[in-house]
């Protein structure tokens, strides 16, 4: 108990950049609280301090809690002190966290401390880490996921060996024989999970993830230790840019048209670049309703979502957060060059509130458990 309430449940969705976490815990929130009658609340996560998933919680309405300027692992105690302000403020039923996506290492950093340590304040979830089902094959060819010795590689597979339960995610993107493909390559990497495949954006076996984060009880698989030198050059290999602008126009613009085409070039200069795009996400808040979208490094075609029936805005605000494998200097020429010449095209005058591009801190982690002192007690 808590307060006289009952412990919350604090559920992490974890994995790689662009695998569709804010989508599904969206999702998952929703269905919590239409179908269930809980209250939620949500705790993002990000190395700056423009956070688009951010924006885009609020909008469905949930209570949010950002930790920024570095990962949950590396900010524990701020993780902490915002997760209890959620509980003294809002008494929620479940508390959706989720971690950026350069993380890895969440069960030795964050997972089992607040276990050990807060466990009267919090009941947990298994560990869900998603996998895009779109992406996972090709970066496998290209970095061999099996052997990580590729820096990234490193990375992904490190999520996925942690993972309580492997979310196969975008499954609308590929056929049958991709899935099953997709799932063998994950049980090499983590035979003992639990494996759930769904399609967030279009709701399908999201009722799965609802369950874990309702009822799933954790099984205290074994975690790998984590080489903190390989998992630092992961993050010096990908560069972050976040901006802010604001947007307006005499003549009005198609606010979907605009957001469209400036990721889909910002997508062509990073590729001519040699860039790889990890992911890059833009949101436009105007006074007719908020426009998003998002592409990743096997995206075609670029989806915009928003109110319908808008064909002409005259301002707005223009969030944009991109994670990419480029240089932090080419990264925001990319953005900014396009996004001028976009503003251009489409008659609207840009003026740019702040920006930065950067490379995250070497990942310093507040607390560490390896496995085998969690095992020694068991």
């Amino acid at each position: 108990m808590f307060d006289g309430f009952m412990k919350p449940r604090l559920a992490f969705i974890g994995g790689f950049l662009g695998s569709g976490k804010t989508t599904l815990l969206l999702r998952v929130g929703e269905i919590l609280m239409n179908e269930y009658g809980k209250q939620v609340a949500m705790v993002t996560n990000d190395q700056g301090e423009i956070l688009v998933d951010s924006a885009i919680a609020k909008d469905y309405g949930f209570e949010i809690a950002e930790v920024m300027r570095g990962c949950f692992c590396c900010n524990f105690q701020v993780f902490i002190k915002h997760a209890q302000k959620i509980l003294e403020k809002l008494k929620p039923d479940v508390i959706l966290a989720e971690p950026v996506g350069s993380c890895a290492g969440l069960m030795p950093t964050l997972y089992t401390p607040i276990r050990e340590f807060y466990r009267d304040e919090f009941e947990l979830a298994p560990l869900i880490i998603l996998v895009d089902a779109s992406r996972i094959l090709k970066l496998h060819q290209e970095i061999n996921l099996l052997d990580a010795g590729d820096p990234i590689a490193y990375l992904i597979a490190s999520q996925i060996r942690e993972g309580e339960v492997i979310c196969v995610n975008k499954v609308d993107l590929v056929d049958g024989p991709t899935i099953i493909e997709t799932l063998n390559l994950l049980k090499k990497l983590r035979p003992e999970a639990e494996f759930v495949v769904t399609s967030a954006k279009f709701n399908v076996g999201v009722d799965n993830i609802v369950d874990v984060v309702l009822k799933g009880v954790s099984r205290r698989l074994p975690y790998p230790d984590v080489d903190m030198i390989k998992y630092m050059e992961a993050e010096l290999e990908l560069a972050w840019f976040d901006g802010l602008y604001e947007v307006r126009s005499e003549e009005g613009f198609r606010p979907g048209n605009f957001i469209k085409e400036a990721l889909e070039e910002i997508d062509r200069q990073i590729r001519s670049h040699g860039g790889f795009m990890a992911h890059v996400k833009v949101y436009l808040r105007t006074n007719r309703g908020a426009f998003k979208a998002s592409i990743t490094s096997t995206d075609f075609n670029v989806v915009v979502s928003g109110p319908e029936n808008v064909e002409y805005v005259d301002s707005g605000i223009l969030l944009v957060n991109a994670r990419v494998k480029l240089g932090p200097e080419k990264l925001e020429e990319a953005v900014n060059s396009t996004l001028k010449s976009e503003a251009l095209k489409h008659s609207v005058t840009l003026s740019k509130i702040r920006s930065e591009s950067y490379r995250p801190k070497p990942p310093k982690p507040q607390f560490y458990i390896p496995y085998s002192e969690v095992e020694s007690k068991f």
